[in-house]
């Protein structure tokens, strides 16, 4: 849910199936940038900037305890300074919000552990800081499947993850609609929709035929499209719509932090128009050597509705983070 988050809230990060939050974290900082170069010149009073187009991420984790143990921090990153160029990409993922199904987490892979320092002091443990160097691009999104250990088949189409809830939604209000078989849709405000997207539209009042619900939208300009809803008695007015599903694809992140025993595990992304008939979306994968994680990208239409899938084979346990970042 939207809000404010304390400490409790954080998790991860996740590296390349390590969870590091169990070096017990004094701090995390992510941040995005927008690169911007000087462009003043001699005879300008003022100094000016302008973007690149060019976006830039940072990640930095502070006072881990430093702990030597197989599977630990430092085996995941005392390694991970690169001796080339073409150094190994990392996969990770972290977030602020809380570990629960539809909550937000950040995806990033082509990230490096640019800086590994482990630092003793008097009258204390040992601690460790890591600053990340970021060469391929960062993802936010929601999560399918908090970190949990799974001993059987299973999956979360009991609880999906409704892309028209998501919070970072545009929101885009509505004008009106036309008496008109179809009725056409005015918006406020540039809608930024491609004819075939669905829609889902809420608060019309005073139309014969009720437009609320779950519309394709046919585009006429842009601020205005239609919907195939006959409202030819009367007009409506005001409201608003979010969309339904998402026609740029996506990346998917699968994280597992430890296996045992299995012989096979297969994760999938699935989505739903409906909420009823789920399709493959995206299949990791199929590896059981943990620690391991993997970034998968999908191109086209992602539905309303995602849910994560395991599949195993023979008998033990596995314990699987995935999140879902549409594009």
């Amino acid at each position: 849910m939207a809000g404010r988050f304390g400490p409790a809230s954080v998790f991860g990060p996740y590296v390349d199936g390590y969870d590091l939050a169990a070096a017990k974290l004094d701090a995390l900082r992510d941040k995005a940038i927008a690169t911007q170069v000087e462009s003043h010149g001699l005879g300008d009073s003022w100094k000016e900037r302008s973007p690149t187009g060019e976006k830039d991420t940072e990640l930095v984790q502070e006072g881990a305890f430093f702990d030597t143990a197989t599977g630990s921090s430092h085996d995941a990153l005392s390694t991970s300074v690169p001796t080339s160029p073409q150094a190994t990409e990392r996969v990770i993922c972290f977030g602020y919000a809380g570990e629960t199904i539809g909550e937000m987490f950040v995806g990033i892979k082509g990230a490096y552990s640019h800086e590994y320092e482990v630092a003793a002091e008097r009258d204390n443990l040992q601690k460790a800081n890591a600053a990340y160097a970021v060469s391929g691009q960062r993802d936010p999104g929601t999560i399918l499947q908090p970190l949990a250990a799974k001993t059987a088949d299973w999956d979360t189409e009991s609880t999906p993850v409704d892309y028209s809830a998501d919070t970072g939604q545009r929101v885009v209000p509505i004008t009106s609609n036309s008496q008109a078989n179809p009725s056409v849709v005015t918006t406020t405000v540039p809608h930024g929709l491609t004819s075939g997207d669905i829609v889902l539209i809420s608060g019309v009042s005073g139309s014969d035929a009720d437009i609320n619900g779950e519309q394709v939208a046919t585009v006429i300009s842009t601020t205005t499209f239609s919907v195939p809803v006959d409202a030819t008695t009367s007009a409506g007015t005001g409201g608003s719509f979010v969309r339904a599903n998402s026609a740029n694809g996506g990346v998917g992140y699968l994280q597992v932090t430890a296996a045992a025993t299995f012989t096979n595990f297969v994760g999938k992304i699935r989505d739903s128009p409906d909420d009823i008939t789920y399709a493959d979306l995206i299949t990791f994968a199929d590896n059981v050597s943990a620690p391991f994680a993997e970034r998968l990208t999908v191109a086209g239409t992602i539905d309303r509705y995602t849910a994560f899938d395991g599949n195993v084979t023979g008998a033990g346990s596995i314990s699987v983070f995935c999140g879902l970042s549409r594009s």
